[in-house]
């Protein structure tokens, strides 16, 4: 039976997929939202998770801008879906150009030291966008999650690394890819904005604590590369702006209390940006699941 799901997933996606490259992206697009729409309002998937978080992120929105900003959030995440099948009808020139207005200077910069470094992003605007737009310019592998379909995760693979990066899967043996990758002087991708469980380092987020990965920062302490942290703004036309800001290691702390400091810089600098763009980020996240005992 669980053949049998994962092929009527595998194959209801690829039918969506064809049915979308009949049409110019734009058009999928205004599509997408449209069904975006019908699904906020008929087919409501966690929206009542997705308000629920943002009112206790924005305390000081008024019920009708909560509800205003959970339908964009909707929206938003249906134009990273059609994005994100696109990728395969994309140049590696308009994947590149896509970011033509950002300043690359910190990545360049980074990699003149030789010793790679970490790419702190989230769910936020197009994250896969980014890090193949990346990849146009510098060597860059993404560590991904693996899917529970297996047809779907080599679709998804695929459709990554085509004209874009390499990925290193979540296991046992992440550590070392990464260290090999980080040798060869990549950038290392890595969304940092899921709940981590008991194994995370606590951290305020929008004035809660939230458990947050410890990996991106073990990382660059080990192995002595920069950590920079980087989102995608979407623009208006249709184009996007990345924001990179260098997180700084500390000095003086342990190794504890130095991952903790600089996950804590990365949730600083992704509620700012939040704050601006609030429907940007994936709200359906239950950021907040675990509790610290």
């Amino acid at each position: 039976m669980k053949k049998i799901k994962h092929y009527i997933e595998y194959i209801s996606l690829r039918t969506v997929m064809f049915f979308l490259y009949l049409v110019p992206v734009m058009a999928a697009k205004k599509i997408g939202i449209l069904l975006a729409v019908v699904a906020f309002y008929f087919v409501p998937v966690r929206k009542k998770h997705v308000v629920e978080s943002l009112t206790i992120a924005f305390p000081e929105k008024s019920e009708e801008e909560i509800l205003k900003i959970a339908k964009d959030v909707y929206k938003q995440f249906v134009i990273t879906v059609v994005e994100f099948i696109f990728f395969r009808k994309m140049t590696g020139d308009e994947i590149r150009n896509i970011y033509e207005d950002s300043d690359f200077k910190l990545m360049e910069e980074s990699l003149k030291q030789g010793k790679g470094a970490i790419l702190l992003s989230g769910h936020f605007g197009n994250w896969e966008l980014l890090a193949k737009s990346f990849a146009q310019r510098y060597p860059t592998s993404v560590i991904v999650a693996q899917q529970s379909n297996p047809l779907v995760d080599k679709l998804m693979n695929e459709t990554r690394t085509v004209k874009g990066f390499n990925t290193i899967y979540k296991d046992s043996l992440v550590f070392r890819a990464v260290s090999k990758a980080l040798k060869r002087n990549e950038f290392i991708a890595i969304l940092a904005d899921q709940d981590a469980g008991r194994q995370g380092v606590f951290v305020p987020f929008f004035g809660r604590l939230a458990s947050t990965a410890k990996g991106p920062a073990a990382f660059a302490l080990r192995c002595g590369c920069p950590i920079i942290a980087a989102f995608a703004i979407r623009k208006p036309d249709g184009k996007y702006k990345a924001i990179p800001v260098e997180i700084k290691k500390p000095e003086g702390v342990d190794e504890e209390k130095a991952v903790e400091m600089i996950m804590a810089d990365y949730s600083r600098i992704l509620q700012q940006q939040i704050e601006q763009y609030p429907s940007y980020w994936f709200w359906f996240h239950r950021r907040w699941k675990t509790k610290k005992t």
